[in-house]
């Protein structure tokens, strides 16, 4: 009697410890299922949020560059993309996709056009700010001209004399509407020589198209810049009597005007 007592709390106990252990795991399962669902869908509303971002990007234009060429537009305009948060970020950091202006089918002269896009997702959209934009529609022409080369020669080291100038292209090709070209009066290097100079110059130079005025023509030239050279040297003997000859022959002329001048009056 005595044994058949014992065992029967030595099963009660057993059972007991195989409940808590049982409680206690599935305690712990539904904990754990609970916390990855929360982490799921916060996962899910991240990706399914709504975002806005701006960013600036390069203006194309969609026109015969051949035949026409367009002024008066931005480069670069800012536009700002609404949508899911990742195809937002995937879509700022890549940019692949485009700003242009649709010009095909304009006639010449000045028009106000609307910005498009693009390559952009269909679950996106944009707002590019300014919305337009007024551009001038010419033909275009290009033409060679000549390069001429500026400097101050009376910044060279007195004794020595400027050589001719060498340079590493002797002609540009200017590039734009037909009226700018024709305005186009020559093209020059204007070369900067520091003063009292004595040796052989070398400069990196810009080129710019004048008009007979000497205003800046708003074309593009190419190439844009060139390599100069002034040869730079002492001055010989016969340089020396050449200019005293030049400067007598300038004086001279200078006193028979003044009396000229007197005698008439």
């Amino acid at each position: 009697m005595k044994n058949f007592l014992t065992k029967n709390w030595m099963y009660r106990i057993l059972a007991l410890l195989l409940a808590i252990a049982l409680f206690t795991y599935v305690k712990t399962e539904r904990l754990s299922s609970t916390r990855f669902t929360g982490v799921h869908s916060n996962n899910n509303s991240i990706l399914m949020s709504n975002k806005t971002s701006t960013i600036t990007m390069p203006v194309d234009l969609d026109i015969n560059n051949s035949q026409y060429i367009v002024t008066g537009y931005p480069a670069k305009v800012k536009i700002e993309l609404s949508g899911p948060s990742a195809l937002v970020a995937t879509t700022v950091n890549t940019q692949n996709f485009k700003v242009y202006l649709g010009l095909r089918g304009l006639s010449t002269g000045t028009h106000k056009v609307s910005f498009k896009t693009s390559g952009l997702n269909k679950d996106l959209s944009a707002k590019v700010n300014p919305g337009t934009t007024k551009v001038t529609i010419a033909e275009r022409k290009t033409e060679s001209f000549d390069i001429q080369t500026r400097f101050d020669k009376n910044l060279v080291k007195k004794g020595y004399v400027v050589g001719t100038p060498q340079l590493s292209t002797l002609a540009t090709t200017a590039t734009g509407s037909v009226s700018d070209i024709e305005k186009i009066s020559q093209v020059v290097a204007d070369v900067s020589i520091p003063k009292d100079t004595k040796s052989d110059l070398h400069a990196q130079v810009m080129l710019q198209a004048l008009d007979s005025r000497g205003y800046i023509v708003n074309v593009i030239l190419s190439p844009q810049t060139i390599n100069v050279t002034l040869p730079i040297s002492k001055q010989s003997d016969k340089q020396k009597n050449d200019d005293k000859q030049s400067e007598a022959s300038s004086t001279s002329s200078g006193q028979t005007s003044s009396s000229s001048t007197n005698q008439s009056n």
